[in-house]
């Protein structure tokens, strides 16, 4: 107990040299960040940092956090000699700067609702063949993209293209690219972004030139 005492009053006066000296302060208010104190939380070996968030439903939660270790050093004898020759012990800073995975994940999919920018998603683009000649004509097309490092399948089924363009929008594609024998014969997609009724119809290496610069600039919008 009284070295549970002891250990608390280190770490209540080490958060008070962290985050009540004029650097550290002045770090904080020339970004203009809100900031608050909190004393006894979940942290019980140092001093944190929390960057928090509220997700789309309003909740509270943590992105980042930069933690001050003043427990591990010692058990793993981790000294160095300072610059007047004593043996001292370092603190240990850990860092993270997305949370776990999970949680990143989970916040991308609540914030965008699924919908992820196209450089996130994991299919980017979907061929959308008309008839069976422009099935193989799609595959060939979808082969010089994924070359190119793009994601992209093809739905070969033999299902009709109205059914093919909801499941496809359904599952969020960010470009369902419609091909029939026009498109076929004039070296063209019809591009139908998400989210969107009216499809345009482009050159397919404009289409590429197109895509490139979306995840190039990681744009946020199709």
């Amino acid at each position: 107990m009284l070295f549970q005492q002891l250990f608390m009053k280190n770490i209540k006066a080490a958060l008070h040299d962290i985050f009540s000296t004029d650097f550290d302060v002045k770090i904080l208010d020339d970004l203009d960040v809100h900031y608050s104190i909190g004393i006894d939380e979940a942290a019980f070996y140092g001093p944190k940092l929390d960057i928090q968030y509220k997700n789309v439903f309003g909740k509270e939660d943590t992105l980042v956090t930069i933690q001050i270790d003043m427990l591990l050093a010692q058990r793993f004898g981790m000294y160095y000699i300072d610059e007047n020759g004593n043996k001292a012990l370092p603190y240990i800073i850990h860092r993270t700067s997305l949370g776990c995975y999970e949680r990143t994940l989970a916040y991308l999919i609540e914030e965008y609702a699924g919908a992820l920018p196209t450089w996130m998603m994991p299919e980017q683009v979907r061929f959308l063949p008309i008839t069976d000649r422009a099935a193989d004509y799609c595959a060939q097309q979808a082969d010089q993209l994924r070359q190119q490092g793009f994601r992209v399948e093809v739905d070969g089924r033999n299902e009709k293209i109205g059914k093919k363009i909801r499941e496809s929008q359904m599952l969020k594609t960010p470009y369902s690219l419609v091909v029939g024998d026009q498109e076929m014969a004039d070296g063209t997609v019809a591009v139908r972004k998400y989210g969107e009724q009216q499809s345009e119809t482009m050159k397919v290496e404009d289409f590429i030139a197109y895509l490139q610069e979306q995840i190039a600039t990681k744009a946020k919008k199709f």
